[in-house]
């Protein structure tokens, strides 16, 4: 005979109702609990935030160094600054495309969202190599320290958004 505390093991938390083994939830409480972003998922969504922000920031910052002081650029130089700005205008746009998937919890969101973590790791491996080879700026730590981290959050996000079940439960519209 079950003790009082298993029989509480198998009770949602939410209604009451016999939950389903291995959940704290009921079928119903746990179609509704997955239906929010919740759990992970904060963390990629203020993710989204503050890459947005960063664009911005980026992108203001760039236009600002190519109005400021483009006549004194080398063409080569000039070269990588622009493809930095239409780098960062392409990660302003690609932000809010994924944001806008995210909060409407559109089916589309995992793969994009791994597109938006891939466009990352290549705009900046790019970005160095282009301004290193065009404009003999050395490869040093803090360059190293932004490859680094997107190519972390694309071993922790792309995993996630592939094979969690909550990703897959959510962005079901």
């Amino acid at each position: 005979m079950d003790t009082q505390e298993e029989i509480r093991k198998h009770i949602c938390i939410q209604c009451d109702n016999e939950a389903l083994k291995g959940s704290d939830y009921c079928e119903a409480c746990e179609a509704k609990e997955f239906k929010k972003i919740g759990g992970w998922l904060y963390l990629p969504a203020l993710g989204l935030l503050v890459a947005l922000v960063l664009s911005i920031f980026a992108i203001n910052n760039t236009a600002r160094a190519l109005l400021e002081f483009g006549s004194s650029f080398t063409t080569s130089g000039l070269a990588v600054v622009y493809f930095e700005l239409f780098g960062f205008i392409g990660q302003f746009l690609l932000v809010i495309y994924v944001g806008s998937l995210f909060l409407r919890k559109k089916r589309q969101l995992p793969v994009t969202y791994i597109i938006f973590l891939l466009y990352g790791v290549v705009f900046v491996g790019v970005d160095l190599w282009l301004a290193n080879a065009l404009m003999n700026l050395p490869f040093g730590y803090d360059d190293a320290r932004s490859l680094i981290r997107a190519i972390v959050a694309c071993c922790i996000w792309i995993p996630y958004f592939r094979m969690s079940e909550r990703v897959k439960r959510t962005f079901v519209h």
